[in-house]
This record gives C-alpha cells, structure tokens and sequence, in this order.
C-alpha cells in the first residue's frame, strides 16, 4: 500500500509539472500572438514613430518660411501631419514617337479631329490636330508643368510636324489631305494606353455642405489601399487643374450643378483609369493657353475645387514652394520645355500675361497649403 501511495503522489506531481509547463507555453505563445497583431495593426493603422518627421519648413522668397505641425499624433499612417499623404502610401503604386514613321491613321482618342496613330514598329499613339495651334500648345505646356510638379499622370507627348514629303507620314499623306488638316502643322503625338476605364468623383470629394476635404482617421480606416491611393491622385488633379485653369474636366461638373443634381454620379470628363488603377489624365488641351483666357467665367468654380481638398503629396507641396520661391514659374517651365522639344520656338510659350497668371496661381495654391497646415 505504501508503495502505491508513493507512485500515485509521484504521477501527480508529473502531472501539475505538465500542466504547469504547458500554461507557461501557452501564455508565451499568446503574448506573442497579441504582440504580432499589435504590430499589424500599427503597421496599417497608426502613425509609427520612425515616420512622425520634423516639422516642415517650405521657404518663402522674403526668407520667410511656416512650419508644418506634427502635433497631431492620432493619425493613422496614410495621412502625415494631417495634410500631408504619407510616404509609403505615395510609393504604392504601381520619345521615341516623335520621328516614327506613322502606318495607319484612323478614327479615335476623343475629339473628331483627333487620330489614332499606328507607327511602323506596332506601337500606337493619340495624334491631336487642334482647331488652333494654342490647343496643341496648351496639351503641351500641360504636360511640361505637370512634369515640372512631379505628376505622372499624363501620358509621355511629344511634338512632330506634318511634313508631307518626308517618310514619317507618308503612308497616310492621303487620310491626312481627306480630314484637311493643314500642311506643316504641329500635332501632339501622346502614347495610347488601352484598356481603360471612366472615373467618377470619388464619395469624399463630392460636394460637403462647404467643407473642405479633412479625412479623419475613422474615414481612413474604412477605405481601401487602392481607394486611397487613387483619392491621392484625385488631390493632385485638383491642384493641376487650377494651375492650368482647366475647365473641361472636374470644374465643368461642379458648373452644371445649378441645373443637374446628379452630375456628380456620372463619369469625369478627360479622365481614365487603367487596369492597374492609375489615373490618366487625357485632353488637357483646355489648360493655360485657352484657361486663361476665359478665366472670368470659371474663376469662381476653379476656386470651389481648389478648396475641396486640404490634402496633399509632399513632393507636389514642395515643387509648389520651390515654384513660389523662384518667382518665374514661367520661366522653370520654359526652360524644361525647350530643352524636351525641338519644336518649342516653333509652336511658342505664354505670353508674359499668361505667365504672371501662372505664377499668381502657384501663389494661390501656396497659400492655400499654408493655411491648411494652420488647421487645428
């Protein structure tokens, strides 16, 4: 009997040994589990440490500069000092034209006067004869200052003449007679991009009762990365588009408001998306040249969309300082664009009106990022 007592007692002192053994792993193992998902969730939700950066400062001509705030610490990582997007997200995404020979000329790309361009090699590109040469200019300049700011959003363009006796459009010397376009004009040729999709104004971007766009961190955390994404290329368009005055896009919907309730649910002019889900902004023929010279009756919707969004890139909010500060923006995108063409003094620049109008502009848009740095 002692025996048996002995050899019980000693099976279960096994046993709590086991038992105890095995809570000690299982403790370990759900700390470790918390521990990993807590760092998931930073990772997705919250501002990490690393990426709360020292205050801002972008400089002013009069050595002046405004300090951005990094107060605000309960943001979620997509957003940095609360009107900035933030790195990681602004990395998320995912010329030789110009002397191709053209093979195939035939309907496509928008406007009736427009072409769709096949060259000799099989690649394509949208060819825009324009009513004026200020249209194929105003594409152009475009395209050059949203180079300037760091937009990619805009399909590569190049210049080309119609030169009717040398090799480049031969082949399609008698489509070219048949549409009448003129002898030695000056077309833009941008590359075509196929598969692509409308765009519509996205929900927090639509028309607030007034309020400029201020996505809290509740918003942030029932959007998507790609919405989020695309909603970052949304508040570069806005910026581009008042720059350049363009009017025949986001602008032409908040204008047809007073009639049309539901503009705002149908597609956005000159705009596509492409399988990948990048935004492609197309036509922007309207920009600078012709903009600006009916800007008395856009002016006050152009200020509207400017004011949407208290949301910004970085990058674009420190080309636009470094457009302030040079005071001759005009002149940074005269510079780019004759280096790029060969064509530029050919088809001409802005007169000196349009470019104090664009340097006005680059000045409005600064102060507009200033103050929205000031929101508390």
């Amino acid at each position: 009997k002692t025996g048996q007592v002995k050899l019980c007692a000693s099976l279960c002192m096994c046993l709590g040994i086991f038992t105890w053994i095995g809570n000690i792993k299982l403790d370990f193992w759900s700390a470790y589990v918390q521990q990993a998902t807590e760092q998931s969730s930073e990772v997705l939700f919250s501002v990490a440490n690393e990426q709360r950066q020292a205050p801002v400062s972008l400089g002013l001509r009069d050595n002046k500069s405004f300090n951005i705030s990094s107060t605000n610490t309960k943001l979620y990582n997509v957003i940095e000092q609360r009107v900035f997007w933030s790195a990681w997200l602004d990395s998320y995404s995912t010329e030789q034209a110009r002397d191709a020979r053209v093979v195939l000329l035939e309907a496509g790309c928008g406007r009736s006067t427009n072409r769709l361009a096949t060259f000799a090699d099989g690649t394509r590109a949208c060819v825009r004869y324009g009513i004026d040469p200020d249209q194929v200019l105003g594409e152009t300049l475009s395209y050059y200052l949203a180079t300037l700011l760091g937009i990619s959003n805009l399909p590569p363009l190049a210049l080309s003449k119609l030169d009717m006796p040398g090799e480049q459009w031969a082949a399609v010397r008698q489509n070219i007679e048949a549409l009448e376009w003129s002898p030695n004009a000056i077309v833009s040729l941008t590359k075509f991009i196929p598969n692509v999709t409308g765009v519509f104004i996205p929900l927090p971007l639509r028309k607030q009762q007034g309020r400029s766009l201020q996505l809290s961190p509740e918003t942030v955390s029932n959007m998507t990365i790609p919405n989020l994404v695309e909603l970052m290329h949304w508040t570069d368009l806005i910026v581009f588009d008042y720059l350049t005055a363009n009017f025949d896009r986001i602008v032409s919907h908040i204008f047809s408001l007073q009639w049309d309730k539901r503009v705002m649910d149908r597609a956005t002019s000159n705009l596509l998306k492409t399988t990948n889900g990048d935004l492609v902004f197309i036509d922007n023929e309207a920009g600078l040249i012709h903009g600006y010279r009916v800007l008395d009756l856009w002016e006050r919707y152009h200020k509207i969309l400017l004011s949407s969004s208290c949301l910004f890139r970085r990058s674009t909010a420190r080309r636009i300082a470094e457009m302030k500060r040079s005071g001759n923006a005009a002149k940074l995108l005269f510079e780019l664009y004759l280096t790029k063409e060969p064509l530029a003094r050919e088809l001409g620049s802005l007169s000196e009106e349009q470019a104090l109008t664009l340097q006005n502009r680059i000045d409005v848009v600064y102060k507009h990022i200033k103050q929205c740095t000031e929101i508390t």
